[in-house]
């Protein structure tokens, strides 16, 4: 998607931009042998290495996509670096306006675990049986010919809405509806919507900016301006080409022009620097 669009694309293999065993072992050493201590001495040091990282492939947009592993149950990640670089680039982006950030999918639940933010199964949200089955759609991939599509409600006033209302008018309410893929893989993990969870994202800055039909918050914005999203609107624009041209599926067609305006706005938008 992104070649497509001419954009310089930098793999962050976060296996490699960081020895995690040499730093655990010399940040143990540092704090003499206090664990606590030496945790932070390790969360410090990685935030050091990923913006050095940053800094030197002078990259200023992160785009965080999902993965086949659960935050939430078995099978977890392989290893932990990717949770750890993940943490730090939340910790580099807070402090730079300038760099943009997107997350899909496990890439939302990452960030939301860096932050302390509860991910849940969607089994633990949604009673009804043939809702839980939208939500658990196995897809290898959100590209693939009948990956179903879910709705999305868009919050009015939020800048998703901002973003998408050139192409969705709002209902009565003032909410724009559009549709996602929706492929959660098999980790089917959410931003748990409790009144607890959903107080401290707000508390940490953040905001709701959609949910799906059934209560499954679906979008989250940040203080930054940036758009967090647990579907893949990405997948439509990958596959733009063919969705604009289905005349026969003028929801599809809708969506499409909305995802490409999310990628448009995570590429091209000015920050806003207080």
């Amino acid at each position: 998607m992104f070649n497509s669009l001419g954009v310089k694309i930098v793999l962050i293999d976060y296996n490699k931009i960081i020895n995690l065993k040499q730093i655990e072992e010399e940040s143990l050493d540092l704090a003499k042998q206090d664990e606590m201590i030496a945790r932070k001495l390790v969360l410090d040091r990685i935030k050091i290495e990923v913006a050095k990282f940053i800094s030197e492939q002078k990259i200023n947009r992160v785009f965080i996509p999902g993965n086949y592993y659960n935050l939430h149950s078995e099978p977890f990640p392989p290893t932990p670096c990717r949770q750890l670089v993940t943490e730090a680039v939340v910790k580099v982006v807070d402090d730079n306006p300038t760099i943009h950030l997107l997350g899909v999918c496990g890439g939302l639940q990452g960030i939301m675990n860096a932050k302390g933010i509860e991910v849940v199964h969607v089994a633990d949200l949604v009673d009804n049986e043939e809702h839980q089955k939208s939500h658990l759609q196995s897809a290898p991939n959100p590209q693939l010919e009948g990956t179903p599509l879910q709705q999305i409600k868009i919050i009015p006033n939020s800048r998703l809405a901002e973003v998408a209302a050139k192409f969705l008018p709002p209902d009565e309410n003032g909410w724009l509806l559009t549709y996602f893929p929706d492929a959660h893989y098999a980790h089917s993990g959410a931003v748990n919507n409790t009144p607890e969870n959903r107080k401290k994202l707000e508390l940490l800055g953040y905001k709701i900016a959609a949910f799906s039909s059934d209560g499954i918050i679906e979008a989250i914005e940040d203080k930054h301006g940036n758009i967090y999203f647990q579907s893949h609107p990405e997948a439509l624009v990958a596959k733009s080409d063919k969705n604009l041209y289905l005349s026969n599926q003028k929801e599809r067609q809708i969506a499409t022009l909305v995802a490409m305006a999310i990628i448009n706005d995570f590429l091209y938008r000015v920050p806003s620097v207080k």
